[in-house]
């Protein structure tokens, strides 16, 4: 008995701390490539160990990045990360919906977050009021691109 229990306890813990079990898409892992600040436009989405990231940089000029995020769990611990005045961010039905609105020139802007009970999260990104070319969003570190400006990430 005492030993079945310790192989069941092993089990718990090692399903527990199991990265793969609670990772989100492979092809988010790591930070895109072709993340630079000034020199690359478009959306950079990735996971690591402290959630998930999306930023924006532009090269040059100012472009006004849009979206909504929506998730079927809750989003937590959102931050938002080199947030100017005019850019914005709001988490709303009780959690489950991000929408933000980024003035973005040559340098980075983006929100943190990570998700609580749900499954997926589902992304709509525009540029400058359009629908952005899905080779302007970049995920993970193999610069991973959906099929379209609407797409949705799994754990």
């Amino acid at each position: 008995m005492r030993k079945g229990l310790v192989f069941v306890l092993v089990g718990l813990f090692m399903l527990a701390w199991s990265g793969s079990v609670f990772a989100w898409s492979p092809e988010l892992e790591g930070q895109p490539e072709d993340f630079r600040l000034g020199r690359s436009q478009g959306y950079f989405i990735w996971h690591d160990d402290d959630g998930l990231h999306l930023r924006t940089t532009t090269k040059y000029r100012s472009h006004i990045f849009s979206g909504i995020l929506h998730t079927d769990g809750r989003f937590t611990d959102v931050d938002g990360v080199r947030l100017e005045d005019n850019d914005r961010y709001k988490v709303k039905q009780g959690g489950h919906t991000i929408d933000f609105r980024f003035d973005t020139s040559g340098g980075a802007d983006g929100i943190d977050f990570k998700v609580s009970g749900g499954k997926k999260v589902e992304f709509e990104l525009y540029m400058d009021g359009h629908r952005i070319s899905p080779y302007k969003i970049y995920g993970g570190e193999d610069n991973w691109h959906p099929e379209s400006n609407r797409f949705k990430i799994k754990k």
